[in-house]
Protein backbone atom coordinates (compact mmCIF):
# COMPACT_ATOMS: atom_id res chain seq x y z
CA UNK A 1 0.00 0.00 0.00
CA UNK A 2 1.71 3.89 -1.21
CA UNK A 3 1.85 6.39 1.09
CA UNK A 4 -1.32 7.93 -0.54
CA UNK A 5 -3.68 4.88 0.29
CA UNK A 6 -2.85 4.88 3.33
CA UNK A 7 -3.08 8.31 3.70
CA UNK A 8 -7.11 7.96 2.25
CA UNK A 9 -7.58 4.99 4.52
CA UNK A 10 -6.39 6.81 7.54
CA UNK A 11 -8.69 9.67 6.48
CA UNK A 12 -11.72 7.63 5.75
CA UNK A 13 -11.38 5.79 9.37
CA UNK A 14 -10.61 8.59 11.46
CA UNK A 15 -12.84 11.36 11.87
CA UNK A 16 -12.20 15.45 11.81
CA UNK A 17 -11.93 18.00 14.47
CA UNK A 18 -14.71 20.06 12.69
CA UNK A 19 -17.15 19.76 15.02
CA UNK A 20 -16.20 20.14 18.45
CA UNK A 21 -14.34 23.37 16.17
CA UNK A 22 -17.56 24.63 15.18
CA UNK A 23 -19.43 23.63 18.43
CA UNK A 24 -17.20 26.18 20.28
CA UNK A 25 -16.95 28.78 17.68
CA UNK A 26 -20.72 29.11 18.15
CA UNK A 27 -20.41 29.33 21.77
CA UNK A 28 -18.12 31.81 21.38
CA UNK A 29 -20.73 33.96 18.73
CA UNK A 30 -23.46 33.35 21.10
CA UNK A 31 -21.82 34.94 24.36
CA UNK A 32 -20.34 37.94 21.79
CA UNK A 33 -23.96 38.47 20.48
CA UNK A 34 -25.36 38.37 23.85
CA UNK A 35 -22.69 41.10 25.01
CA UNK A 36 -23.76 43.43 21.94
CA UNK A 37 -27.26 43.17 22.33
CA UNK A 38 -26.98 43.70 25.83
CA UNK A 39 -24.38 46.89 25.07
CA UNK A 40 -27.66 47.76 22.49
CA UNK A 41 -30.20 47.98 24.74
CA UNK A 42 -28.11 50.26 27.34
CA UNK A 43 -26.98 52.58 24.88
CA UNK A 44 -30.97 52.70 23.81
CA UNK A 45 -32.43 53.58 27.18
CA UNK A 46 -33.95 50.07 27.80
CA UNK A 47 -33.76 47.86 30.62
CA UNK A 48 -31.40 44.78 30.64
CA UNK A 49 -32.36 41.67 29.25
CA UNK A 50 -30.57 39.67 32.08
CA UNK A 51 -27.85 42.09 33.76
CA UNK A 52 -26.21 45.38 32.33
CA UNK A 53 -22.64 45.30 30.99
CA UNK A 54 -21.38 47.52 34.05
CA UNK A 55 -22.70 44.28 36.23
CA UNK A 56 -21.12 41.36 34.11
CA UNK A 57 -17.91 43.61 34.08
CA UNK A 58 -18.06 44.38 38.00
CA UNK A 59 -19.08 40.80 38.47
CA UNK A 60 -15.92 39.42 36.47
CA UNK A 61 -13.98 41.90 38.11
CA UNK A 62 -14.54 40.78 41.07
CA UNK A 63 -14.47 36.79 40.97
CA UNK A 64 -14.65 34.75 43.48
CA UNK A 65 -16.08 37.41 45.16
CA UNK A 66 -18.20 35.94 47.97
CA UNK A 67 -18.69 33.00 46.35
CA UNK A 68 -18.66 29.97 48.75
CA UNK A 69 -15.05 27.59 48.06
CA UNK A 70 -17.16 24.85 47.44
CA UNK A 71 -18.72 27.00 44.51
CA UNK A 72 -14.79 28.28 43.60
CA UNK A 73 -14.28 24.08 43.13
CA UNK A 74 -16.88 23.61 41.31
CA UNK A 75 -16.25 26.22 38.59
CA UNK A 76 -12.50 25.38 38.89
CA UNK A 77 -13.37 21.39 38.38
CA UNK A 78 -15.66 22.27 35.59
CA UNK A 79 -13.14 24.80 33.94
CA UNK A 80 -10.54 22.01 33.91
CA UNK A 81 -12.71 19.13 32.86
CA UNK A 82 -13.98 21.52 29.91
CA UNK A 83 -10.21 22.57 29.06
CA UNK A 84 -9.36 18.34 28.97
CA UNK A 85 -12.02 17.75 27.20
CA UNK A 86 -10.93 20.01 23.86
CA UNK A 87 -6.97 19.01 24.66
CA UNK A 88 -8.05 15.97 24.18
CA UNK A 89 -9.95 16.31 21.54
CA UNK A 90 -7.89 18.66 19.53
CA UNK A 91 -4.76 16.27 20.54
CA UNK A 92 -6.42 12.55 20.04
CA UNK A 93 -8.30 11.92 16.35
CA UNK A 94 -11.66 10.53 16.19
CA UNK A 95 -12.71 7.21 14.83
CA UNK A 96 -15.55 6.57 12.68
CA UNK A 97 -17.56 3.79 12.73
CA UNK A 98 -15.98 1.77 9.48
CA UNK A 99 -12.94 -0.69 9.35
CA UNK A 100 -10.49 -1.10 6.29
CA UNK A 101 -10.76 -4.88 3.91
CA UNK A 102 -7.62 -5.71 2.93
CA UNK A 103 -6.58 -5.62 -0.69
CA UNK A 104 -3.40 -4.76 -2.34
CA UNK A 105 -4.70 -2.75 -5.46
CA UNK A 106 -6.93 -0.28 -3.54
CA UNK A 107 -8.63 1.01 -0.11
CA UNK A 108 -11.68 -0.70 0.54
CA UNK A 109 -13.35 0.72 3.88
CA UNK A 110 -16.76 -0.62 4.81
CA UNK A 111 -19.25 0.57 7.42
CA UNK A 112 -19.74 -0.77 10.69
CA UNK A 113 -23.29 -1.23 10.07
CA UNK A 114 -22.81 -2.98 6.63
CA UNK A 115 -20.09 -5.30 8.37
CA UNK A 116 -22.44 -5.66 11.79
CA UNK A 117 -25.75 -7.33 8.98
CA UNK A 118 -22.96 -9.63 7.14
CA UNK A 119 -22.03 -10.82 10.47
CA UNK A 120 -25.36 -11.00 12.02
CA UNK A 121 -26.78 -13.46 8.63
CA UNK A 122 -23.60 -15.73 9.20
CA UNK A 123 -24.71 -16.03 12.91
CA UNK A 124 -28.30 -16.69 12.03
CA UNK A 125 -27.31 -19.56 9.48
CA UNK A 126 -24.71 -20.87 12.19
CA UNK A 127 -27.10 -20.95 15.00
CA UNK A 128 -30.07 -21.97 13.23
CA UNK A 129 -32.58 -19.16 13.85
CA UNK A 130 -34.29 -16.71 11.96
CA UNK A 131 -34.99 -13.68 11.10
CA UNK A 132 -34.53 -10.76 14.22
CA UNK A 133 -33.03 -13.69 16.42
CA UNK A 134 -29.44 -12.28 16.18
CA UNK A 135 -28.52 -8.72 16.81
CA UNK A 136 -24.98 -7.89 15.96
CA UNK A 137 -23.17 -4.53 16.56
CA UNK A 138 -19.85 -4.02 15.49
CA UNK A 139 -17.35 -1.60 17.38
CA UNK A 140 -13.75 -1.20 16.65
CA UNK A 141 -11.91 -3.71 18.57
CA UNK A 142 -15.22 -6.10 19.55
CA UNK A 143 -18.15 -7.56 17.81
CA UNK A 144 -21.41 -8.40 20.58
CA UNK A 145 -23.58 -10.98 19.25
CA UNK A 146 -26.77 -11.49 21.20
CA UNK A 147 -28.50 -14.66 20.11
CA UNK A 148 -32.28 -15.46 21.41
CA UNK A 149 -32.61 -19.34 20.17
CA UNK A 150 -35.94 -20.76 19.08
CA UNK A 151 -37.79 -22.65 21.91
CA UNK A 152 -36.57 -26.52 22.46
CA UNK A 153 -33.36 -25.73 20.16
CA UNK A 154 -29.55 -25.61 21.37
CA UNK A 155 -27.46 -23.08 20.05
CA UNK A 156 -23.46 -23.53 20.58
CA UNK A 157 -22.28 -20.75 20.78
CA UNK A 158 -18.14 -21.96 19.69
CA UNK A 159 -19.66 -22.68 16.66
CA UNK A 160 -21.29 -19.33 15.87
CA UNK A 161 -17.92 -17.45 17.05
CA UNK A 162 -16.21 -19.86 14.34
CA UNK A 163 -17.98 -18.90 12.24
CA UNK A 164 -17.86 -15.45 12.50
CA UNK A 165 -14.46 -14.93 13.19
CA UNK A 166 -14.05 -17.21 9.68
CA UNK A 167 -16.08 -14.71 8.19
CA UNK A 168 -13.99 -11.62 9.83
CA UNK A 169 -10.92 -13.51 8.33
CA UNK A 170 -12.47 -14.51 4.87
CA UNK A 171 -13.16 -10.59 4.28
CA UNK A 172 -9.98 -8.99 5.46
CA UNK A 173 -11.36 -6.89 8.04
CA UNK A 174 -8.66 -4.68 9.76
CA UNK A 175 -7.92 -4.25 12.32
CA UNK A 176 -10.26 -8.01 13.16
CA UNK A 177 -12.40 -7.43 15.86
CA UNK A 178 -12.72 -9.83 19.03
CA UNK A 179 -16.06 -11.65 18.93
CA UNK A 180 -18.40 -12.31 22.07
CA UNK A 181 -21.64 -14.06 22.13
CA UNK A 182 -24.84 -13.98 24.51
CA UNK A 183 -27.29 -16.51 23.92
CA UNK A 184 -30.62 -15.28 25.49
CA UNK A 185 -31.49 -17.76 28.43
CA UNK A 186 -35.17 -17.71 27.28
CA UNK A 187 -35.94 -19.22 23.83
CA UNK A 188 -38.68 -17.53 21.30
CA UNK A 189 -41.01 -19.21 19.06
CA UNK A 190 -39.78 -20.15 16.10
CA UNK A 191 -40.51 -18.01 12.63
Amino acid sequence: MGAQDADIRECELTSGRSPATITVAALIVLVCLYAVFEAALKALGQEPMVASPETWWHWISTLPGNLEPAGQGAMGLAAALFGLVLLLHGVRRGRRARHALACEDAVLIVDDQVLAAGLARRARADAGVGQGQALVTVHRERVDVQLSPTSGTPIDPAMVVAGLEDELRTNLVEPAPRVFIRVAARGVIGQ
